[in-house]
């Protein structure tokens, strides 16, 4: 084993050296398609429409593989617009990881599909985005997406 000079990486002969999870070039192809996908404000005005009633509640640039938690203050139900560039599931889970509603497979649409999915005072929820592609293709189709968060009350 020969260790590169400078604190370089091992390297082992016939051994090829480890692979970065992201490269410059997995980042390049992510912001090229988050480029085709429809804004964060064509997101949100779907809000009226297809979750009446219901206010803003988060934006979220890259959905994938998780937003941010939705903290509820009080019992509050929610519901996201979301467009990716890839086929992708899309669900709501709670702080443990459970699923909480219907899974939303496409490249665009509403999680969950029929209505909203509620949390008492105290949980958080979260986004989950992943490719809906096998598990040897979904290292090749990372999923880029957008989403907006609606909540009522």
């Amino acid at each position: 084993m020969n260790a590169g000079a400078c604190g370089g990486i091992p390297v082992t002969p016939g051994v090829p050296p480890p692979r970065p999870l992201v490269t410059s070039r997995d980042a390049d192809a992510a912001n090229a398609a988050l480029d085709t996908l429809p804004s964060l404000d064509a997101l949100a005005a779907r809000g009226p429409t297809d979750a009446p009633l219901m206010r803003e509640a988060l934006r979220v640039e890259h959905a994938a593989p998780r937003s941010p938690d939705v903290r509820a203050d009080r019992d509050v139900c929610v519901r996201a617009a979301f467009a990716a560039s890839v086929q992708v599931r899309a669900w709501f889970a709670d702080e443990s990881g459970a699923p909480r509603g219907e899974t939303t497979s496409a490249t665009s649409g509403m999680v969950p599909p029929r209505g909203p999915v509620c949390a008492k005072k105290g949980e958080a929820l979260h986004l989950v985005v992943e490719s809906a592609a096998s598990d040897e293709a979904r290292s090749s189709a990372a999923a880029s997406a957008r989403a907006v968060i609606f909540a009522a009350p």
